[in-house]
């Protein structure tokens, strides 16, 4: 298994896809903080993490194009018989598909926000507001964020294997983030007030809970918990899909 993940992080790693998409997520970081600085608004390196506190739902849907290119080649190619042949199980195939995934998408993680705070430090300057207790405070939701990152990354995979077309993966997979809350809000205005459990361990809805400045440790923990539940249950889908599925 972990000479197929070497194999993935290489052919990846040599794509200008890859670097191109790191790339121009982090110009516009800085292009943000430079457009920020002439239209002089009240901006600081506090303000920055706070507002990027807000946004990190939005990862679930960035790491679509890396999952992407890690599962793209084999459904567009049907080159898993291959893989299957060459002696890897099919469910080190899941895990490294998961684990591949994830490396990828930290390093970009990585880059793209040295990038923006960076760039924002230079511009902004590190400010009288800007403490460690705010540093401390976002990389604790952004640990919580890469859990719940993962776990949208396993139900991503899981969807992947089911679909061969690219355009259709994408679309469900946008489709299943975007609407999912909504559709189960509805469903407990006309049907039950028991959907709102539901709703309560959506991936999405962990994302608008830890957001807040305001959010407790109670709530941290519980959406590190639940995004742990869903890594698990539909990594083990996966792997018993994947296992009876007919590999070409």
């Amino acid at each position: 298994m972990l000479n197929y993940i070497k194999a993935e992080l290489y052919r990846n790693f040599n794509r200008a896809y890859y670097w191109g998409y790191i790339g121009v997520l982090s110009a516009l970081g800085i292009v943000m903080n430079i457009i920020s600085l002439n239209g002089k608004m009240n901006v600081n390196l506090k303000g920055m993490f706070e507002f990027f506190t807000i946004i990190l739902g939005a990862g679930m849907f960035l790491v679509l194009p890396i999952m992407d290119m890690v599962t793209a080649e084999e459904r567009k190619n049907e080159t898993l018989k291959n893989i299957v042949s060459f002696g890897v199980s099919r469910n080190k195939l899941v895990l490294s598909k998961i684990i591949s995934t994830i490396i990828l998408s930290l390093i970009a993680v990585i880059v793209i926000l040295s990038t923006f705070f960076g760039s924002a430090v230079i511009i902004f300057g590190i400010g009288q507001d800007f403490s460690l207790n705010v540093l401390n405070t976002f990389m604790i939701k952004l640990l919580v964020s890469i859990i719940l990152w993962t776990a949208a990354v396993s139900m991503g995979i899981f969807i992947s294997f089911f679909f061969k077309s690219n355009v259709t993966f994408t679309f469900v997979y946008i489709g299943l983030f975007s609407m999912s809350k909504n559709i189960i809000k509805l469903l407990t205005t006309l049907v039950s007030d028991k959907f709102k459990y539901i709703s309560n361990i959506l991936i999405t809805t962990q994302f608008d809970k830890i957001s807040p400045q305001s959010a407790t440790n109670d709530t941290l923990i519980f959406a590190s918990l639940v995004g742990a539940v869903y890594i698990i249950v539909f990594t083990i889908l996966t792997m018993l899909y994947v296992r009876k599925m007919e590999v070409k």
